[in-house]
């Protein structure tokens, strides 16, 4: 499984993080429920879904059963999952998925924080859909975190191969001689990642066939 979720700090004052079995499969399950919709056994499960039982839940935490159900009692009273069950398995679904776990709340919530004097102000230059290639953001920010920031930003689309990622990632994060910007940020103005991942993907289909077909002929 690759790939990352997000955590905020706000969790540090929650209700249960203190709890060592509460808090523990809360983030095993933000760690496991699907990122994007699945089809399993002819029902689709959604981004934010999980399908699991109880035993399987106590295997992999290595907690007994009745921990297990007294701690996702705990979240679903405090209306942190939800749960429909039936006699072969277990339906978990994080309430408020696609809130915490998508970039425009990320940015919302760093840009709504209020700075103080002693505060440290850092911009990171968006590669989606913001003007955020300009020298004048570029040289607030190392390289060596723009690149770690990028890298998370192509990982979120999970819905593409680990090579698709890796390699779009290798290519387009190419320091220029002077070590001070990527090869994407040359591109100036707006990098849309989602659009040049899926065009990479396309290429990397085209190019893999044609490979095919000129080992079927040279094999003839």
């Amino acid at each position: 499984m690759v790939g990352f979720v997000m955590i905020y700090r706000d969790l540090l004052e929650w209700e249960w993080y203190q709890s060592p079995t509460v808090s523990r499969l809360y983030f095993h399950l933000i760690l496991k429920v699907n990122f994007t919709d699945k089809k399993w056994q002819g029902i689709i499960i959604k981004r934010g879904q999980l399908v699991t039982s109880l035993n399987s839940l106590s295997s992999e935490l290595k907690l007994s059963v009745q921990q297990i159900r007294t701690a996702l009692s705990k979240l679903q009273e405090g209306n942190y999952v939800e749960i429909n069950s039936t006699n072969n398995f277990t339906l978990i679904t994080l309430v408020n998925y696609d809130k915490y776990q998508s970039s425009e709340y990320s940015s919302h919530k760093r840009n709504n924080i209020p700075k103080t004097n002693h505060q440290q102000s850092v911009n990171i230059p968006s590669t989606t859909t913001e003007k955020g290639n300009n020298n004048k953001n570029i040289k607030k920010v190392k390289i060596e975190q723009r690149c770690e920031e990028f890298k998370k930003q192509v990982f979120e689309h999970s819905m593409y191969s680990n090579k698709i990622l890796n390699d779009f990632f290798n290519y387009w994060s190419e320091y220029n001689t002077a070590q001070s910007k990527m090869k994407y940020e040359k591109e100036g103005g707006y990098f849309e990642i989602e659009r040049r991942l899926k065009k990479w993907s396309e290429n990397e289909w085209t190019n893999s066939n044609k490979n095919n077909q000129r080992t079927t002929l040279s094999n003839r």
